[in-house]
């Protein structure tokens, strides 16, 4: 049917009814993707985390997918936001500006009492009042590009120690009419992957006893085990929050040879636990933050 055909009344009416109907699928969507989240389901279809599983299969900005994850996280945290966001009380913007908040906060009635505070509330003073709490002034966020001449441009700002830092460098450096921001910061990032790198190297570098019939993975072996999966997370590829885990669980007679150790990272491990070991005794242990 077409939607010239419909009346003033009958367009106003459907328009109302569908707008309903979204917000209504929002908050399914919300309390679906944290039962996921639970699960650590994403980590089975190669994404390493929520929010690359949202960006990859439904279609959404960066912007969109980072609201529902951070608004989600809310709802774990204060159940009763899922009631003010059907009452229009609040926004999912409102709810993704807090969600860091709540999430470090133990007292269940403090955290309905943040609730209540931005009910009504828009996102700046959503903000305003976050900034008071924490007593802190948030930075500007950085924004990177990638180029296609292999460039890396960065926005950002600096503030406190670390502008301090920068300025410290500055002087340092000036002797070596090293004056431009990028290279700056260059050496600096070039300092602090070099020591990186180099622990990296590090491990296993000295002669030690390999080991496999103990919980404990031996430095040759996680050396081993990092030159394979070139200190990747073998289920995603993620390069962050990396763990060395047993395949085959030590507690049901995994050895710690090569063959039975791979790297993942934090929510791959998690969810391999989950498939292993059950939901039931994984919900004891897994943060939900």
């Amino acid at each position: 049917m077409s939607l010239r055909n419909l009346s003033d009344k009958k367009l106003i009416a459907d328009t109302k009814m569908w707008n309903e109907k979204e917000e209504h699928c929002t908050r399914q969507f919300l309390r679906h993707i944290n039962e996921v989240n639970r699960r650590r389901l994403f980590c089975d279809s190669g994404s390493g985390s929520l929010f690359k599983y949202i960006r990859k299969n439904f279609n959404k900005s960066d912007s969109e997918t980072s609201r529902r994850v951070l608004a989600a996280k809310t709802l774990r945290h204060v159940p009763c936001a899922d009631k003010a966001l059907a009452n229009k009380q609040v926004t999912l913007t409102n709810l993704a500006e807090v969600s860091n908040l709540v999430g470090n906060i133990k007292s269940n009635k403090k955290k309905n009492e943040i609730l209540n505070s931005i009910k009504g509330k828009t996102q700046t003073q959503t903000r305003e009042l976050v900034d008071d709490l924490t007593g802190k002034k948030r930075a500007t966020k950085s924004k990177t590009r990638s180029h296609s001449d292999g460039t890396l441009r960065i926005h950002l700002t600096l503030v406190g120690q670390t502008a301090k830092d920068y300025e410290f460098i500055k002087e340092q450096l000036s002797n070596s009419r090293i004056y431009k921001p990028e290279d700056i910061i260059g050496h600096a990032i070039n300092s602090t992957a070099k020591s990186i790198r180099k622990k990296i190297m590090s491990i296993g570098s000295r002669k030690s006893k390999v080991i496999t019939n103990s919980r404990t993975i031996s430095a040759a072996i996680k050396k081993a085990v990092i030159k394979r999966s070139g200190n990747k997370c073998e289920n995603c590829a993620s390069k962050y929050n990396l763990h060395f885990d047993h395949i085959i669980p030590y507690s049901k007679g995994g050895s710690s040879a090569i063959g039975n150790v791979r790297q993942l990272c934090s929510n791959c491990n998690t969810r391999a636990a989950i498939v292993a070991l059950s939901q039931q005794k994984m919900d004891l242990y897994i943060n939900q933050s």
